[in-house]
């Protein structure tokens, strides 16, 4: 079967490669960079000479709400630099400057603000790059790009900005250090692109023409950068990052407290070069990150809670894209916490990059401590990525992963969990064709038979219509310890398929049909597991208004006991159930200050039925932040003698920007399914680039007797030198 899988994927590669329209945007769209004739102060002006020389980037075209038009908003953007910066500055015209901005807080989400944006390719590799952005009111926002068009805002580095609203227009001004740039030196052109999201009007525009079934970001569509003498490495790049920390705690279930602790360390980031960096951390703490948002569990096996720690965020696009979803031989979660409780980590290094625009790397280790209360023996973990890119746009990528601890066994440097898999990437260089075929093998001190998983991912995307496949294989004893793989000894299948029509019209953008299954199957193939079949009818207006229907047949074969309710309760037998429910979903125009929306569904469910409906509500006192609410119950009904439950799941976010530099965030959690409440309210106070003050404060009651479990208070201070 796997000879098989490698054979017809390696078909469909030789046919999309072939079938693929080959793109000249950056042969059409070049711009020219002359060095700045004097000193740019950035202050939203443009009054420098630079600015007057500086060739123009204009007449940027639409990609929403249609991509075959010049945009309405009519913006210009130009670029200069000197021996340290690169600076980028553009002119937004717009008559009507009620702007739409969501806060002025750091990384505010691209498509649901005012802003300009600038994507860099500086390796000219049409899969790896950096964003840039700035709202109206100065809002700052940067990350990574990876993959061709996946952007991750976890990526924080200094560089500075200011915007200036004038009569008919708002101007943007930034200044990007080159030691935050990963590049090589000795290049004399790059790929850049700009783009503009003019919320109120709903038009998001780019220079380069891009398909509007794709995103502004897509590093396939950009235009060239021309620079009069290749740019020169910034010099050493060191940076110190260090933090005291002091805390208080109280456990009123186990009745200790109060519990004082003060901790301090730090990080150290080294540009190794312009485009591979290291970085190494000492006695990390990550009290500041937010807390996570709780869930109604309904499922049988776990559920995903992403990573939020800042270390292992960055660069997480080389470590962590390998496998799917479910299947990850690498999840960084696994490092410094066991079964939701923090372990102390005593030091990592991170070595990642670029060698050069073909080439990358990506090196990590970190030791964690024992932990006496948790029986918890210190390990060692080690991951090596390497990866060449291929054809256009693709790559192949390799990675391992080791787990070392103590013993096993009673046999010292026994206790280990290793994986070694390769992921071939593929993307079109339209992006249309996107796939990937992956062989991942696990290794334990003990080998079994299938300790191993594969998987087959295939899509087509066009404006109209979306094609895709996906197929995988999880052996019984796959075990990546230090990754997440929730379900093993099955075979997975998962096509879809969603067809979409644009009218003629000034109401609605698009309508469309979607259609899906999933199908698990036992290893040996003999047994139907669980099968989906969803179909859906979704409706897009042009003023950001979404709904749809759905219906879904299901099919779930129980091999063990299963409690429907998730509350301990007497749970169901091992059997075959079929239920079947219809619902849908809407969402409000998201430019009102004032937005709302849910789904709601109704059905059988095993051997009952069930009621589902989550409703959420948000209003945005801009450009200072939002409140928001959300509400989901469950009404599970069961028959005899199995108990029906009703489940509630409230959840208050309040979101305040009182500053560019001064944040406050509070949520308000109350979980019936789990009996508790949970308030966590975080300050951070940026009192000087990219260094901070972070105050927590953290609640949690049990909602049966409203008695407190435990309560603490976090104070973080960090500062960044540049040495």
């Amino acid at each position: 079967m796997r000879s098989v899988t490698v054979f017809l994927f390696l078909m469909w590669v030789t046919s999309s490669v072939l079938w693929a329209r080959p793109l000249d945007s950056s042969a059409t769209y070049r711009l020219r960079l002359k060095r700045a004739s004097d000193k740019i102060i950035i202050d939203g002006k443009l009054d420098e000479t630079s600015w007057r020389e500086a060739d123009a980037a204009k007449d940027f075209f639409q990609n929403f709400p249609f991509d075959t038009s010049l945009a309405r908003s009519k913006t210009e953007a130009f670029v200069t630099y000197d021996e340290s910066h690169l600076y980028i500055a553009a002119v937004c015209y717009d008559d009507e400057q009620e702007f739409i901005v969501q806060s002025l807080r750091r990384d505010f989400s691209f498509n649901e603000s005012d802003n300009f944006s600038v994507y860099i390719d500086a390796l000219n590799n049409k899969t790896s790059g950096f964003t840039f952005r700035v709202s109206p009111v100065g809002a700052q926002g940067e990350g990574l790009i990876a993959n061709g068009d996946n952007v991750s805002l976890n990526w924080d580095n200094k560089w500075i900005s200011e915007t200036r609203i004038e009569p008919g227009k708002w101007i943007a001004e930034m200044a990007i250090p080159f030691n935050t740039l990963r590049f090589n030196s000795n290049g004399s052109e790059w790929r850049i692109n700009f783009a503009r999201n003019n919320l109120k009007q709903n038009e998001r525009s780019s220079w380069i023409p891009i398909p509007r079934n794709f995103f502004v970001l897509n590093l396939a569509y950009m235009g060239t950068l021309v620079w009069d003498e290749p740019p020169k490495s910034a010099g050493a790049n060191i940076s110190l990052i260090p933090y005291t920390i002091g805390s208080n705690s109280a456990d009123y279930l186990n009745r200790n407290f109060p519990n004082a602790t003060f901790n301090a360390g730090g990080d150290i980031k080294f540009a190794v070069t312009p485009s591979l960096n290291l970085d190494v951390t000492l006695n990390p703490d990550f009290s500041q990150v937010n807390v996570d948002r709780q869930v109604t569990n309904l499922d049988r096996f776990s559920i995903f809670f992403p990573e939020q720690r800042q270390f292992f965020l960055e660069n997480a696009d080389l470590f962590a894209s390998f496998g799917f979803s479910r299947i990850r031989p690498f999840f960084s979660r696994q490092i410094g916490l066991s079964n939701g409780q923090q372990i102390p980590i005593i030091a990592g290094a991170r070595l990642s990059g670029n060698l050069d625009k073909d080439w990358r790397i990506g090196l990590l280790n970190m030791q964690t401590g024992d932990k006496a209360a948790l029986n918890y023996k210190g390990n060692n973990y080690s991951v090596a990525v390497v990866q060449r890119q291929v054809l256009a746009r693709s790559n192949i990528s390799a990675i391992f992963v080791n787990r070392q601890g103590n013993n096993f066994g009673g046999v010292d440097g026994n206790n280990f969990n290793r994986v070694a898999g390769v992921d071939f990437n593929f993307i079109s260089d339209d992006s249309r064709w996107l796939g990937k075929l992956f062989y991942h093998h696990n290794f334990t001190p003990v080998s079994t038979p299938s300790q191993y998983a594969t998987a087959l991912f295939l899509r087509y995307d066009q404006p109209e219509f979306r094609l895709e496949w996906n197929h995988e294989f999880i052996g019984q004893n796959y075990n990546p310890e230090v990754g997440f793989v929730p379900r093993k000894g099955v075979w997975r299948f998962e096509p879809i398929g969603e067809y979409r029509f644009y009218p003629q019209s000034d109401v609605l953008n698009n309508h469309g049909l979607f259609m899906r299954g999933d199908m698990y199957r036992s290893q040996d193939f003999l047994q139907t597991l669980d099968r989906t079949i969803e179909v859906a009818y979704f409706f897009n207006f042009q003023n950001t208004v979404e709904t749809g229907v759905f219906y879904n047949d299901i099919f779930t074969r129980l091999t063990a006991p299963f409690d429907a309710t998730g509350r301990n309760r007497t749970p169901l037998p091992i059997g075959d159930y079929n239920y079947r429910l219809i619902g849908g979903w809407f969402s409000s125009d998201i430019r009102e200050r004032f937005t709302f929306g849910g789904d709601a569904f109704y059905g059988s469910y095993f051997n009952g039925s069930r009621v589902q409906y989550l409703a959420r509500a948000a209003y945005r006192f801009q450009p200072f932040g939002s409140i928001g609410v959300n509400l989901q119950q469950n009404f599970i009904t069961l028959p005899a003698p199995y108990e029906s439950a009703t489940l509630t799941l409230v959840g208050t976010t309040l979101d305040l920007s009182l500053t560019q530099n001064l944040f406050i965030t509070t949520f308000l959690q109350y979980n019936t399914q789990i009996q508790n409440m949970n308030l966590n309210a975080r300050m951070q106070w940026r009192f000087a680039p990219m260094s901070d003050v972070f105050l927590v404060y953290t609640d949690n009651y049990d909602t049966n007797v409203f008695g407190i479990r435990n309560r603490g208070i976090v104070m973080k201070v960090s500062y960044w030198f540049n040495v």
